[in-house]
């Protein structure tokens, strides 16, 4: 199979070439407002309303921002990097702290934070929506953490894990790892794979954000922690990589994320000692 491999840096292909995401620069904020000295190490999530809640690691706060504005916050009791951050189906936003013990649910509506049990790691996906707390998670392949030989970026206390993706458009439920996306299905339990429901990647791994699946077209859009959000078009095996904003002054990692409408990627695309820029990733289907 021929695989195209075409960097976003290099060329600009017609729109009618194949699908593709297409950058809208959203607005800067002061960078003293949302996160201060330190490295640029942060995570972010987004609800329906297109609210983006911020955080990065040098600051136990959360910061809530829209159109350009930091509209709220909230002080954590947790100090140090946050794991994931999510919105659920109800807006409320998750936060798992960085060593596994919390999962923290903040009602943005009604300004209450409460402490969730993290016991295995089923819970977190439980916590997010009616889908996965219907769906028996137990059945699904896992994969064995192995935490003698981990690297020291990567820590985790529990033995096993899923790397899990819901569709909300279909609430098919999807599983990607190092060099595959299969999907689980949408019953109560996982089902015998078709070979169709199997995509293979050299770009894929465990430590990839999946962030858009469209089904009906075969295409794919995921952040692979290296700096790179990654196009992937299994149908007519094309990818495009969108580099993310690397400066040669700091240390960065960085997040993207995207609402439960799940047709257009948020992120932050460039910064310097003084600004934020952010910017919104979104299909458009030729």
């Amino acid at each position: 199979m021929i695989r195209f491999f075409i960097s976003f840096s290099m060329i600009l292909l017609p729109l009618a070439a194949w699908p593709q995401l297409v950058k809208q620069e959203l607005f800067s904020i002061k960078r003293s407002l949302i996160m201060g000295e330190g490295q640029f190490n942060f995570k972010m999530a987004v609800n329906s309303d297109e609210l983006i809640a911020f955080n990065s690691c040098n600051r136990p706060v959360v910061y809530f921002i829209k159109d350009g504005f930091v509209k709220d916050s909230i002080l954590l009791e947790y100090k140090g990097c946050i794991r994931n951050m999510e919105f659920d189906e109800n807006d409320n936003l998750l936060i798992m702290d960085n060593e596994e013990k919390t999962i923290y649910r903040y009602s943005y509506r009604n300004w209450a934070l409460e402490k969730l049990p993290y016991l295995k790691p089923e819970d977190w996906y439980i916590f997010q929506n009616h889908w996965y707390k219907f769906f028996e998670i137990g059945s699904v392949p896992t994969f064995y953490n192995n935490r003698d030989y981990l690297q020291d970026f990567y820590y985790t206390r529990f033995d096993y894990s899923y790397n899990l993706y819901l569709n909300y458009n279909n609430g098919y439920i999807y599983q990607y790892a190092y060099n595959f996306i299969r999907k689980v299905g949408n019953r109560k339990t996982y089902l015998a794979l078709k070979k169709d429901d199997l995509w293979f990647s050299d770009r894929l791994s465990n430590k990839c954000k999946m962030l858009l699946i469209d089904l009906e077209k075969e295409v794919v859009v995921y952040y692979n922690r290296a700096l790179v959000l990654i196009y992937e078009d299994f149908n007519n095996n094309k990818i495009i990589e969108y580099s993310s904003p690397v400066p040669n002054s700091e240390p960065v990692q960085l997040d993207y994320a995207t609402n439960k409408q799940q047709n257009k990627i948020w992120g932050v695309s460039g910064f310097d000692k003084n600004q934020i820029a952010f910017s919104a990733y979104s299909f458009v289907w030729k």
